[in-house]
């Protein structure tokens, strides 16, 4: 099977040309690539600024801006809200992407200019929610050499948060997203995987609900748990994105992402590689989750060991069935991973969701990794 071509997905409605605006603005050449503490990154933080203001998202009183600085150095993590109709309302959502990348050739236009594009279009379109204040937070340093270190923009959010929420117990839920243009096999061209909400009962029934409701465009959601992303064979857990740091605060979270390609951390990752149509159904998809969650005004609880395995049997069945066909297989499946592909089939096919071990949730980890690496195209993955 050969790879989707990403130019036969153009922008056509006028939600998806301005994602493709603030996209192409992003990861132009004269930015070089957003890297924390070039110019081209401060060009980027202004522009966000200013997308912040022009939605009519309102500065945090306590950080005299838009801007809270993580060092003089890198930069800023760039913050506006929307306050709740309901001005008697402590209670928060917060959404989030990382506005930075590599530098240099690498414009990362999927990494991660894809999710800010979202961020600012939900801003530009949404309107104050009843009973939650939205925070909308484009974070900075989320990539090496920062990720996983308290000069993460999401990690320093958490350490130094502003006055005006009060404390972490305060956000009803966090949604961060990353990597949400790419396409690469057309069985995933529909799909955004939604992760980490099975920690939290009282979200993953909103997620569930949003993801049965459908929209109008290109867009199926299909829930998993984050440890099928982020367990991996004799390495063990690798947090991959900003989501972490609420995590580790036992803060109830959503993760979005339409999964890496092979443009990933690559120079290839270029404006017109991305599927606009589905970005625009995600914005409308996320203000009707976000509405969803509105109407809950019991704080959800952070359950640190919950599993859905049974839907996430279902949400991998279909792909590992098509993966393991040589008409429909992942572009650059190898013989060998082709065999693996095709024993993970007969294993679901056997499997009795209802009747867990232990060494199922393993073996759906491993199958889930090596699907990520060969949608990657990394070489080895028959070796996961």
């Amino acid at each position: 099977m050969v790879p989707l071509d990403p130019t036969q997905f153009p922008p056509v409605s006028d939600s998806a040309k301005r994602l493709h605006a603030h996209v192409q603005w992003l990861a132009s050449a004269d930015l070089k690539g957003r890297k924390p503490g070039t110019p081209g990154h401060r060009k980027a933080a202004d522009y966000i600024v200013t997308a912040f203001q022009n939605a009519g998202l309102q500065p945090l009183a306590s950080l005299n801006g838009y801007r809270q600085t993580v060092s003089q150095e890198l930069g800023d993590n760039l913050i506006g809200i929307r306050p709740a109709l309901n001005s008697l309302g402590s209670r928060w959502i917060l959404i989030g992407a990382h506005y930075d990348h590599l530098g240099g050739t690498y414009l990362g236009a999927d990494d991660n200019a894809s999710a800010v594009g979202i961020l600012l279009e939900l801003a530009r379109s949404s309107s104050s929610l009843t009973h939650h204040s939205v925070i909308f937070a484009a974070f900075n340093t989320e990539e090496a050499p920062y990720i996983r270190t308290g000069l993460m923009g999401s990690q320093y959010f958490t350490d130094h948060l502003p006055a005006e929420i009060g404390s972490l117990s305060h956000l009803q839920a966090v949604i961060v997203m990353d990597l949400m243009g790419g396409v690469h096999w057309e069985p995933l061209q529909e799909i955004l995987f939604a992760a980490g909400a099975e920690h939290s009962s009282g979200l993953y029934r909103r997620v569930r609900e949003a993801a049965n409701v459908g929209t109008t465009g290109p867009l199926a959601v299909l829930p998993i748990g984050l440890h099928l992303v982020e367990e991996i064979p004799l390495v063990g857990r690798v947090p991959f994105s900003d989501y972490d740091a609420f995590r580790n605060a036992s803060v109830p979270f959503l993760f979005l992402s339409a999964g890496r390609t092979p443009r990933y951390h690559q120079p290839s990752d270029l404006p017109n590689t991305l599927h606009y149509e589905r970005m625009a159904s995600t914005v409308s998809w996320l203000a009707h989750l976000i509405g969803l969650i509105d109407q809950d005004t019991v704080p959800y609880r952070f359950e640190k060991d919950r599993l859905e395995f049974i839907d996430e049997v279902e949400a991998f069945r279909p792909l590992v069935i098509k993966s393991a066909e040589e008409a429909s297989k992942i572009p650059g499946t190898s013989a060998l991973s082709l065999w693996k592909q095709k024993q993970d089939r007969d294993w679901l096919d056997r499997l009795d969701p209802t009747k867990v071990t232990r060494e199922d949730v393993k073996r759906l980890e491993r199958l889930s990794i090596r699907m990520q690496c060969l949608l990657s195209n990394m070489p080895g993955c028959f070796l996961l």
